[in-house]
């Protein structure tokens, strides 16, 4: 699980490719639902080598074939600066290959500097 997420937070995207299904299902909520190993691998591609600045692992809750993860990020803007995020990531593995992704849901808050939390 942690792995995953270093993968994230490194721009890993080949790591992340592989370890996706192929039918998976990739709800970033408020934005978009991609369904398909080929619409997450269109999201995934510009974040290619992206490396974040900082990031936190606050917790981690696995139960059975899901986990929940929760942290801090800042990433690097185009324009030289930084945004930071809040996130919480649940997980859903593959019955038969529990290293495989079958669904993610994701929330993605950006944050003012000021209000990371503690």
């Amino acid at each position: 699980m942690q792995r995953l997420n270093d993968a994230f937070a490194s721009g890993d995207a080949d790591f992340l490719i592989n370890h996706i299904a192929e039918d998976v299902q990739w709800n970033l909520v408020g934005e978009a639902v991609l369904r398909g190993k080929s619409d997450v691998i269109n999201i995934l591609e510009p974040m290619r080598g992206v490396v974040s600045t900082e990031y936190e692992t606050k917790q981690i809750i696995t139960h059975g074939n899901k986990a929940v993860v929760e942290g801090t990020m800042k990433m690097p803007k185009e324009n030289g600066g930084e945004k930071l995020y809040s996130f919480c990531d649940i997980y859903t593995f593959d019955h038969s290959n529990n290293s495989t992704v079958s669904e993610l849901t994701a929330y993605l808050i950006e944050l003012r500097s000021h209000e990371k939390e503690e």
